[in-house]
């Protein structure tokens, strides 16, 4: 019969068996050790008994103490000495002797553990045993005569629990901790491969799967890997056809716009030069700069998932910085750089120099006078902050910059260039390297970006 494999099984199965488990050990060890404590009465010690019953029927009452004196030491066949007691008790168990007004522990218990007066038998504790009865008839009255042995004896462990409830406590926890403990790294290890898995994905890792092993799994935690997987599988189909589809448009723009342009240059050269034409020429050519942001963005998203190499991130972006620094001084403003000579990291140039150079162009167009660029490593980062002292950007916009097709209308609209496609970029750019980008603005005017990039 094939058990089931659901997670439901597995928890009560656990439960079950740890429960089950301390029950029994509390139910079941007192009958165990009882069995174990408790055996019949053997010879040796019967004959002791009837010899010193003997004994005591010939000695005078008044010497029945002295006699158990007497007796104290025994010894076995092996020459082994015994330290022994005996109590001599009434037929309603109380001590004979007028000196012995309370019986010792062990013979108490003894007592209560005896079925019967007439079937002698040894009851052996963790350091003495106890033995008897045996019946002695002393002037008249029936007797029973008792022995204790200090012979102690190993005993298993498990009985140790049942003397120390606190040891039985820790057991109980540790072997329960040890079940659960198994059940949650059995469960815990693909549920932390399919977080690992979804981060990935979440990351831009579009060809990140769960694992064969998880996938092989016969419970709910297999099946929702194989949900996973699927899903995966269609996110990576639309995402990969909306990448297709958005760059195969841009291209298929290209080509009339490029026959446009080519009959405004005809119409231009035979003399033909309206006002009309030059609206036209005007809106071609920011329809060509769209289609080049389209394209970067389209690019941008397959570069996404490229593996990331060792460099200098000095390196990488000096030839930005020094076209930055040109156009700078075509447009009489001024960028002051601040940064360390070298500064090795890990990533993909293409997009690091991308989203630097939206950042720089974004600062410099709108700058009144003054754009600042610092780079800045610290422990387990760097920073890159770009300053302007432009209008800045309205405090409730700040966060929604950075969506696609977004311009701010007081301080970036069409007239200025740009189709709210720069700042996408570079967040997508930044994003692909686990970074962050956030916007803030200055006082008295301008605008800070502050790229954070985790160093790996």
């Amino acid at each position: 019969m094939k058990l089931p494999n659901h997670l439901l099984f597995k928890l009560l199965l656990a439960f079950w068996i740890t429960s089950s488990l301390v029950l029994g050990l509390v139910i079941g060890l007192p009958h165990l050790q009882k069995s174990f404590d408790r055996e019949p009465l053997d010879p040796r010690l019967a004959t002791v008994l009837n010899r010193t019953a003997e004994r005591l029927a010939e000695t005078p009452p008044q010497q029945w103490r002295q006699l158990s004196h007497k007796l104290r030491h025994y010894q076995d066949e092996r020459g082994r000495e015994f330290r022994m007691s005996f109590y001599l008790i009434d037929k309603d168990g109380r001590p004979v002797f007028r000196g012995d007004r309370r019986l010792p522990r062990e013979v108490r218990h003894f007592l209560l553990e005896l079925d019967s007066y007439q079937q002698p038998m040894r009851y052996r504790f963790p350091d003495e045993v106890v033995f008897g009865p045996k019946e002695v008839q002393l002037n008249g009255e029936t007797h029973y005569l008792i022995g204790k042995i200090r012979a102690p004896h190993q005993r298993p462990w498990l009985f140790f629990l049942m003397a120390h409830p606190g040891a039985f406590l820790l057991v109980a926890i540790a072997f329960s901790g040890l079940v659960f403990g198994l059940l949650a790294w059995h469960l815990g290890k693909p549920l932390r491969h399919l977080k690992d898995t979804a981060g990935a994905l979440a990351r831009g890792d579009l060809e990140a799967r769960v694992d064969g092993d998880t996938l092989s799994r016969r419970d709910e935690l297999g099946q929702l890997a194989t949900s996973f997987n699927q899903m995966a599988d269609s996110v990576t189909t639309m995402v990969k056809g909306q990448q297709r589809l958005l760059s195969g448009i841009s291209h298929e723009l290209r080509t009339p716009l490029t026959r446009l342009q080519l009959a405004l240059a005809l119409a231009r050269k035979k003399g033909e030069d309206s006002a009309e034409l030059q609206r036209i020429g005007r809106e071609a050519e920011q329809l060509d700069a769209m289609i080049r942001e389209l394209l970067a963005l389209s690019r941008l998203n397959m570069q996404i998932t490229d593996s990331k190499h060792p460099l200098d991130l000095i390196d990488v972006l000096t030839d930005v910085i020094d076209d930055a620094g040109f156009e700078a001084e075509q447009m009489n403003k001024q960028l002051s750089v601040t940064m360390p000579e070298h500064l090795p990291f890990k990533g993909i140039e293409n997009l690091l120099r991308r989203a630097v150079e939206n950042l720089l162009r974004n600062a410099l167009r709108y700058a009144e006078s003054q754009v600042s660029l610092e780079i800045v490593r610290q422990p387990n980062e760097v920073l890159i902050r770009i300053s302007d002292d432009g209008p800045g950007v309205p405090e409730t916009e700040l966060e929604t910059i950075f969506k696609p097709f977004y311009r701010v209308a007081e301080a970036r609209d069409r007239d200025s260039g740009g189709w709210g496609l720069g700042l996408a970029i570079t967040q997508g750019a930044v994003e692909a390297h686990q970074g962050r980008v956030r916007a803030n603005n200055r006082t008295p005017h301008g605008l800070t970006m502050t790229v954070t990039l985790p160093l790996a």
